[in-house]
């Protein structure tokens, strides 16, 4: 039926599945161009594949990062991953891995002048930079305006901004960032009509969709990331808890040593009195 739900394409197994996949890199290319298309960058014709999707590799670890790394028919370096949840560190994560794509032109013997433009491209499910545009783009630039180099730039996809920018669903980057989110066939069917690729990529999706072994994986990857956020905000709690008990210790700690009566330490620092008569102990 045509109001069926369609697995998510912003789950990044999917995501490189149908973006990532050696079959389909007419997908990729019509994607890439919207997106260098709303920056005034140069469109491209063609890419490789340096990471192609193969089943057996992006499931040997299921916390492995699921990126899709390209190159041009420029030469230009592109790396694609899409973040759904924010861990406070997307900006430097990005330039940490624009970094590590750069660096990989240069081998040994190899001189400056065999670097070619690196892009990283971040498609975030949360909001990152504190304006309004779906698309930001940050390269080196003077005071004034200068470009220093091509040779960066760092793209930031916010999808939760897209209802802010209403009425350029037509835009080709706003028309698959919309492909992006959307959660039923029918929706998918009204925006691609008319568009041969968005159409290709939406047959992809279906058929995605309906295998029996993609959609275990998928759900199999989703739990992994859902246990590894859990994770790391059970240790963040957990490590804010110890702050705080060390931010108490630190407070007692002082208050004894100006003279203070342990009643009036426990009163000022919010502390029982045993808990005062302990720390007192480790100060004497």
């Amino acid at each position: 039926m045509s109001d069926e739900m369609l697995l998510s394409p912003l789950v990044d197994f999917l995501f490189k599945r149908l973006f990532g996949d050696e079959q389909r890199t007419d997908i990729l290319i019509a994607f890439l161009n919207g997106i260098f298309e709303d920056a005034g960058a140069p469109r491209v014709t063609s890419v490789q594949l340096l990471n192609p999707f193969i089943e057996k590799d992006a499931w040997t670890d299921k916390m492995s990062v699921l990126d899709i790394r390209a190159r041009t028919e420029s030469q230009s370096l592109i790396n694609i991953e899409i973040q759904i949840r924010n861990t406070g560190e997307i900006r430097e994560r990005s330039l940490y891995y624009w970094s590590k794509l750069y660096e990989s032109q240069l081998h040994e013997s190899a001189t400056y002048h065999t670097l070619y433009p690196a892009i990283a491209i971040n498609v975030c499910n949360f909001v990152e930079i504190p304006n309004n545009r779906v698309h930001n783009v940050f390269q080196i630039r003077t005071q004034e305006g200068l470009l220093l180099t091509d040779h960066l730039a760092l793209h930031f996809l916010e999808l939760p901004k897209l209802s802010q920018e209403p009425g350029v669903v037509h835009d080709s980057l706003m028309r698959w960032l919309t492909f992006l989110t959307m959660r039923t066939k029918s929706d998918r069917e009204s925006l691609v009509k008319g568009d041969p690729i968005m159409e290709k990529a939406l047959t992809a999706l279906e058929y995605l969709s309906h295998d029996e072994q993609t959609r275990q994986r998928y759900e199999d990857r989703q739990k992994a990331l859902h246990d590894y956020a859990t994770a790391i905000e059970t240790a963040n709690r957990q490590g804010r808890q110890e702050g705080r008990q060390e931010e108490r210790r630190a407070i007692v700690q002082r208050l004894l040593l100006k003279g203070l009566s342990i009643e009036d330490t426990a009163e000022i620092a919010n502390v029982t009195l045993s808990e005062v008569e302990r720390i007192g102990k480790t100060i004497l």
